[in-house]
């Protein structure tokens, strides 16, 4: 195969932009889709904030989470963005602190990656309790704005099952399944024990292995399948 194949072959991709408030969010959301249209998909992540937390379960530091991000994205086969507003990179060293930073400049960052990408499907973690996710939302959709230079054709929201803790009226209300296989799931978690170890939780925790493939079934139950993830399908233009 000559190199004007290859770049054939990568055009037929589709261009997908991954933003999200924390590293581990979009593996935990939609690591099954990646997984089974990873040869369809051209990936990209854009990686709000990372810092020294002390969690629950132990201390992470800044380049934990750095390093195993890195190993995310190279596993799935992607390409991290790292744009730059007025000399300041992300991620920014302000995790679970979103809310301490200018809301323009985060917008700024959003605006810069999309434009600079143009990607066809974008893909952000929706609203939560947890104000990074619900400043991160806001924020990718002021940039995305029907005025802005340019609109993806498809957003996609990606939730967390942590997200059935809701404070808004309507919960998160999926309207897009992605069906998977008991393999397809079981794969989606071992690449979360792998590269994520500082984040792994105890059986029953939300986040647990046992709870993202309990929380897979239920997503099947409603999709009329075995196993499913699920979206919100925000905005699309066929």
């Amino acid at each position: 195969m000559d190199h004007r194949q290859e770049e054939c072959i990568g055009m037929s991709k589709k261009v997908t932009l991954v933003i999200e408030p924390h590293s581990d969010d979009s593996l935990i959301a939609a690591g099954g889709y990646f997984l089974k249209y990873k040869d369809e998909l051209d990936l990209h992540f854009c990686l709000i904030a990372a810092s020294d937390l002390q969690l629950h379960h132990g201390f992470v530091s800044r380049q934990t989470r750095l390093d195993e991000y890195e190993r995310y994205v190279n596993v799935v086969g992607g390409k991290w963005l790292r744009p730059e507003v007025n000399g300041e990179q992300l991620p920014l060293d302000k995790e679970a602190r979103l809310d301490t930073v200018n809301r323009s400049f985060l917008v700024k960052f959003c605006e810069n990656v999309i434009h600079s990408l143009r990607p066809q499907l974008l893909m952000i973690m929706g609203p939560s309790f947890h104000h990074d996710h619900t400043i991160v939302y806001e924020a990718v959709i002021a940039a995305t704005r029907p005025t802005f230079s340019y609109t993806p054709q498809t957003i996609y929201l990606m939730e967390n099952p942590t997200y059935v803790h809701q404070p808004y009226p309507m919960d998160f209300s999926p309207n897009l399944y992605v069906e998977m296989t008991e393999d397809l799931v079981q794969s989606k978690i071992a690449i979360f024990n792998k590269v994520f170890a500082s984040q792994i939780r105890s059986k029953h925790n939300y986040l647990s292995d046992e709870t993202l493939m309990r929380w897979a079934r239920y997503r099947g139950l409603e999709a009329r399948c075995d196993f499913a993830e699920a979206f919100r399908q925000y905005y699309a233009r066929i």
